[in-house]
């Protein structure tokens, strides 16, 4: 295609996202129940369990009752396909990260498959709920829609025809892998709050997927070959336990910061909170005038 031929791969910034709903399960008599009632039933004919039923099933399509529980990146470098995953347990830290990211790359543009419609304002309206400034390349307010220089894939494909294919009907049209062969879409959202980390980590898999894909149709409708992924891939941890380095550069110790750090340690494994007990021991120490404002007692206390 030639809008797709101009483009230089080396600029491109190929992306996708996955959703989960803010709860586990929706509850009566709560704020959200409400919303979401007032959204889904206009009629009024469906009862509570219906109601909540399809909270289960749709509300990760909507930003205001789903958050953003992944984002894989990739780049094309020298021919091979770079990964950067972002599945950080706090939402904000996740689009803290992606807007790092984007603020790394200003001379790249994005693209990625129904992006226009969903992935870019989904991200866009969750950064704005979690009180982060948008970098400018997900903000189009104000922009007209010949403005916008991201590039949605399934809109070069639908071009005047009247359906738009999913991606993996184009993908299987090309005669690529598909990258439903483990978590489908509809079920990310069961899958993360059933699952946990391991079910965070089957779904960052699968998105990681979706890039790929994304990356292979994108070179196919240019009539070029598939790329492969480069090994290993690279993954970009967002930092874990924020909490800890503002403990240790002398942030202030209160009921609030006690709640959280007993959180993040009750959602530990042995080793890993052994190993966070360590830390913090060593944090305690005012030895080489640190300035930290925990004390051996919070610590004992707190264990």
């Amino acid at each position: 295609m030639r809008v797709l031929k101009k483009l230089k791969e080396d600029r491109l910034l190929f992306f996708d996202i996955e959703t989960a709903s803010v709860v586990p399960k929706l509850k009566l008599d709560t704020p959200l129940f409400d919303s979401w009632a007032y959204k889904v039933n206009k009629s009024g004919e469906m009862t509570n369990d219906e109601i909540i039923e399809s909270y289960s099933i749709k509300s990760g399509l909507y930003p205001e009752f789903a958050k953003v529980i992944s984002i894989v990146v990739g780049k094309i470098v020298k021919g091979k396909i770079h990964l950067i995953t972002l599945d950080h347990d706090s939402e904000k830290e996740l689009l803290h990260g992606f807007n790092d990211i984007l603020e790394r790359n200003l001379k790249c543009n994005l693209v990625g498959f129904v992006n226009h419609s969903f992935d870019t304002p989904f991200i866009y309206k969750r950064m704005v709920i979690n009180k982060i400034t948008p970098h400018d390349k997900v903000d189009s307010s104000g922009l007209k829609p010949w403005d916008i220089v991201d590039t949605d894939l399934a809109l070069e494909w639908k071009g005047n025809s009247f359906e738009r294919a999913s991606l993996l009907n184009v993908a299987t049209a090309f005669g690529l892998p598909s990258p439903k062969d483990d978590v489908a879409g509809a079920e990310v959202g069961r899958v993360y709050w059933a699952q946990g980390k391991k079910g965070l980590a089957r779904i960052s898999e699968y998105c990681r997927k979706d890039v790929v894909t994304t990356i292979n149709v994108f070179k196919c409708m240019r009539i070029e070959e598939p790329l492969e992924v480069a090994e290993p891939a690279v993954k970009e941890e967002v930092v874990e336990d924020t909490l800890f380095t503002r403990l240790l550069n002398g942030g202030k110790y209160g009921a609030a910061e006690k709640k959280e750090l007993k959180a993040l340690l009750d959602g530990m494994d042995k080793d890993e909170k052994d190993k966070a007990i360590v830390v913090l021991t060593a944090m305690t120490s005012t030895a080489k005038n640190k300035k930290t404002k925990i004390t051996k007692a919070h610590l004992k206390a707190l264990i």
